[in-house]
């Protein structure tokens, strides 16, 4: 038979391939629904917070082997008793085998998200939209997930399309690379061979970055092609290969079900995932599909199961953004008890929907004449998603706004009668329920309200380690008297107040912070990277001794009060972080410079624009109480106490954002707080003559 290809389809040699034709459909499998059925409780009981399945993740793991074995052994079988492979009509069948529950859920957690979510999150979630529908999500999230800065922001209702993205790059790719092996090199080894160089290139690709670039490892398909395609050479070998016998196939199959429960068992948010870790799921997954062929199990094939993992994928689809919604929708917390029951209300929706959209679109798509008909559905399900999600931002919004424009008092007199004034004005704050029309930053513009240091260099995000030499003119560049900000962002928020007073006090201000940075001589791991943070280590390394080649007369050190776990050093977690700070004053102190330890703010309970925008004319229950806001006070306590032993100066702000009422999170027209920790400009300028008369040279 002669070798063909167009665009729709292509003609392959059968004899090339396999010298023996086998049926283009598959037996069914009844222990893949089954193990299917696995995979979705893995990963429901894992969003549910259920402790003993930290590690419950991996389910997306099986899942991708599954995908993996199914999709490939179709196309094999396809070409192999066909002589043909029709490209067209096998994208046509995935449109309609996954876009229409895909859309009706796309749309659904849309209008749910601009009915309940903050406003505030609806031009994120639009975005997050298009990148669904697109199916290119899990690269937004790679590169939106390595954004310090976003980590106190409600997740996305869609999140969880990442994986469906990866399982589409690879739908897209996988038909492709059959059809260039088979044309140019027109034997079947030859795809099997690109295949398990793709895997293992993968694997490799997928161990290096995990310990790099931990959040394009997790997301990106590069570094989970491997697992798909495991199954995928699963998917090439098991047809050629003999039988096992019952008793080692339910061994086999026990193995892997031991490997894929020890993995969810076993595994939590701080393993570096997925890298070889990753192995034991896949492996699992890999060793149950193996053993299937032989005996299919009692449990895979239960009826409970079967029926479960039927409707794994509309389970899938709805379990995550009922989890996310449910709270607002309700106005209440959802513990994991609540989430077990939204979960289970989510089982029902999919019920449904794999009744009524999933299941007869599916039938549909199997039509081998319609394929045509099939790919313009699909492309219009895909444009009614992407429609809603780009007109989501312009709708009406649902949030009602202040009619009321709040003044501003100005801080004046002397030291005392300022504090006074604040505490008047904090007080005031607590009793007002209304969210002022002309609020300074807008909710909306208030997760950009961040100090010029994060865009000239100064503030140095996860990678930086040293900082230009710009970063130490700011304030009265002319002055020969030097003062130094430094620490991580809880530092690089007082900049605008800093900024202030040394123009004032005439200071050559120099800012050196970093994120997630403490100024503190700690090693810490940080969960963003999933991994120790060394350019942390290294930056303040180099920022110290630039700090001691520069000699000015003052240090202003600040930093998170709770900057998680201390590595490096002896005794309690307190005591590693006492000695941590105490070695770096004293290391300052070496150079001559005043030290200063400007102590923690205040910490609101919640990320303060996202709860006012859903709570705008009660904006009393988005405050904390001063014990709430206090983030390790006995740490803190431990901390000024050293700063006073070794002759340093310490500022107590927690005055400066509680009453006794508690802690407001507007104050007259000002936003205090530009997310779940971070002062606002306005409020830092505002705190200025305060902090001046603090900041006084020796």
């Amino acid at each position: 038979m002669p070798l063909a290809s167009t665009v729709l389809g292509t003609t392959l040699s059968p004899g090339k391939i396999d010298p023996q034709p086998r049926a283009a459909r598959p037996e069914f499998r009844p222990d893949i629904e089954g193990l299917r059925a696995i995979a979705i409780i893995l990963v429901v009981l894992y969003h549910c917070g259920v402790s003993a399945f930290s590690g419950g993740y991996v389910g997306v793991d099986v899942f991708f082997v599954i995908s993996g074995f199914l999709i490939t052994g179709h196309l094999a079988r396809e070409v192999e008793s066909t002589g043909h492979l029709h490209i067209g009509r096998f994208y046509a069948r995935r449109a309609m085998r996954l876009l229409p529950a895909a859309t009706l859920t796309t749309v659904a957690t849309l209008l749910a998200a601009w009915w309940w979510l903050p406003s505030v999150r609806l031009k994120d979630i639009a975005t997050d939209g298009l990148a669904a529908t697109g199916y290119v999500l899990n690269y937004r999230l790679a590169a939106t997930g390595t954004q310090y800065r976003g980590e106190g922001d409600l997740p996305s209702p869609l999140q969880h399309f990442w994986s469906l993205g990866v399982e589409e790059q690879f739908y897209l790719v996988i038909p492709l690379l059959l059809v260039i092996t088979a044309v140019l090199a027109k034997r079947r080894w030859a795809f099997v061979a690109v295949i398990a160089l793709i895997t293992a290139a993968s694997f490799a690709w997928s161990v290096i970055s995990t310990g790099q670039l931990a959040n394009w490892a997790y997301f990106g398909a590069p570094t989970r092609a491997w697992e798909l395609g495991a199954g995928a050479l699963l998917a090439l070998a098991l047809p050629h290969t003999p039988r096992l016998p019952d008793p080692l196939a339910t061994l086999l199959r026990l193995v892997g079900l031991i490997m894929i429960v020890a993995a969810a068992v076993n595994f939590d948010e701080r393993t570096p995932f997925p890298g070889y870790h990753a192995g034991l799921p896949v492996m699992g997954a890999f060793l149950v599909i193996a053993a299937g062929r032989a005996t299919s199990g009692r449990l895979l094939c239960h009826g409970a199961m079967r029926a479960v993992g039927a409707r794994s994928y509309s389970w899938y689809l709805w379990h995550w953004p009922v989890l996310l919604i449910g709270p607002y929708a309700l106005d209440e917390d959802f513990g994991t008890g609540k989430k077990l029951a939204a979960a289970g209300c989510a089982y029902l929706m999919a019920v449904i929907s794999f009744a009524m959209v999933e299941r007869p679109m599916h039938e549909v798509g199997r039509e081998r004449s319609g394929w045509g008909r099939n790919a313009i559905t699909g492309l219009c399900l895909m444009a009614v998603a992407a429609v809603l999600a780009l007109l989501l931002p312009v709708l009406p919004d649902r949030t009602p706004h202040g009619t009321v424009n709040a003044g501003r008092v100005e801080l004046t007199g002397s030291t005392t009668a300022r504090e006074k004034q604040l505490e008047r004005r904090l007080t005031a704050a607590m009793e007002n329920d209304a969210l002022p029309k002309n609020l300074t930053p807008s909710l909306e513009n208030a997760a950009h309200d961040l100090p010029p240091v994060y865009f000239d260099g100064c503030h140095r995000e996860l990678k930086g380690v040293t900082a230009p030499r710009s970063c130490e003119n700011f304030g009265d560049s002319s002055s020969k008297k030097k003062v130094v900000l430094f620490g991580d962002s809880h530092a690089a928020q007082w900049w605008p107040a800093m900024n202030q007073i040394s123009k004032q006090k005439k200071w050559r201000l120099a800012s050196f912070t970093k994120s997630a940075c403490t100024a503190a001589d700690v090693t810490i791991y940080l969960e963003l990277v999933k991994r120790n943070y060394t350019e942390c280590v290294q930056w303040r390394k180099n920022t110290i001794a630039r700090i001691n080649q520069m000699k000015p007369a003052m240090v202003v050190m600040s930093s998170n009060a709770d900057g998680g776990e201390a590595l490096n050093g002896d005794g309690s977690q307190d005591e590693r972080w006492v000695d941590g700070w105490r070695r770096n004053a004293e290391a300052i102190q070496a150079s001559g410079a005043q030290v200063v330890y400007l102590d923690d703010s205040a910490w609101p309970k919640v990320n303060v624009p996202e709860c006012l925008s859903t709570k705008p004319t009660n904006i009393s229950e988005c405050a904390a109480s001063e014990r709430q806001a206090t983030t390790a006070p006995d740490r803190r306590k431990l901390l000024r106490e050293m700063f006073e032993d070794i002759g340093g100066t310490v500022i107590d702000t927690m005055p400066w954002f509680c009453a006794k009422k508690g802690c407001p999170t507007v104050v007259g027209d000002m936003l205090v707080y530009q997310d779940d920790s971070h002062v606002t400009q306005v409020y830092a300028k505002f705190l200025a003559p305060i902090l001046g008369e603090k900041l006084r040279l020796k």
